[in-house]
């Protein structure tokens, strides 16, 4: 697991205890940059993290040797935009995506200028040449947050927007999609609007075998939705009656969000520091609510 804190991302393992231990080898920036969002990549990678600061991305990988280990800075990829431009976040995709969803290193990452740009590693082996597989700059709205979703149907990636007016804040989550037919990456629908709130954070649920995919969705109130998506990439909301959420416990903020592995449960940070669990049982409802301390309220 990793963590990041000012300039430095700090490192814990899990021991055979089940207890969480502080590493001491971790990721260290100049004192001048802060950490912002770090992903892991698919583990068939190895060990290798991307750290993004404002303006920044860097690629690290763990090499373990006789006398330990250490975290590398293999390369820091070209970022086109802007430097006052401010990179929102940042996720390598699952191990497959896109292009016939070959095994690839690919890497997303979103700034608040309203651009979504796909990156692609030459050679997963050495981590040093990306190059861009595709570049979206035609959003009026900043983006805020991403996430990816791969199947054996489809490959996308949902992002989350913010637009202040005189009115308020509002977002949206919109779908970038790989389309087969032309090997390449189109944008597509909206998905869910949020009101007096940007998005915060959309998390996909994995997908066993669902005829359809499931997106939770984290702003002033937590949304979670099933779609579909027609063959002219627009999206057909399903079970709309089973995806309500109760009203009574979804008055709390929503930050962070991150599903079970087989996408049953749906884990939710909020404005009031509480974690809360929530299942689907005719409709979602919070069935446990934890402390930070792991302790249950």
């Amino acid at each position: 697991m990793a963590v990041c804190a000012n300039n430095s991302v700090i490192i814990w393992s899990m021991n055979s205890q089940q207890r969480w231990i502080k590493e001491d080898v971790g990721i260290e920036l100049d004192k001048l940059k802060t950490v912002q969002r770090i992903s892991w990549a698919h583990p068939e990678f190895g060990q290798v993290l991307a750290v993004s600061t404002l303006n920044e991305i860097s690629i690290w990988e763990y090499r373990s040797s006789n006398g330990g280990g250490q975290w590398f800075n293999r390369t820091t990829p070209p970022i086109s935009e802007p430097r006052h431009l401010v990179i929102k976040d940042v996720q390598f995709s699952p191990s497959y995506s896109g292009m016939g969803r070959s095994r690839a290193l690919d890497l997303a990452y979103c700034t608040d200028s309203g651009q979504l740009k796909i990156l692609r590693c030459k050679d997963a082996r050495l981590l040093k040449d990306w190059e861009t597989v595709k570049e979206f700059s035609q959003c009026k709205d900043a983006f805020t947050c991403l996430a990816w979703n791969v199947t054996s149907t489809c490959s996308m990636i949902a992002v989350g927007t913010s637009e202040s007016s005189a009115k308020g804040t509002r977002g949206e989550v919109k779908l970038f999609q790989f389309e087969e037919s032309k090997n390449e990456w189109v944008s597509g629908d909206i998905v869910a609007k949020t009101y007096n709130s940007q998005v915060h954070d959309v998390a996909f649920a994995p997908n066993p075998g669902r005829s359809f995919h499931t997106l939770a969705i984290a702003a002033a109130e937590l949304q979670i939705i099933d779609f579909k998506v027609t063959d002219h990439l627009k999206v057909k909301l399903v079970n709309q009656d089973q995806n309500k959420i109760d009203h009574d416990q979804n008055r709390v903020e929503v930050w962070k969000l991150s599903w079970s592995s087989l996408g049953t449960t749906l884990c939710a940070t909020g404005d009031d520091g509480l974690i809360r669990l929530w299942k689907n049982n005719n409709k979602w409802e919070c069935t446990k609510t934890i402390k930070w301390n792991g302790m249950a309220v």
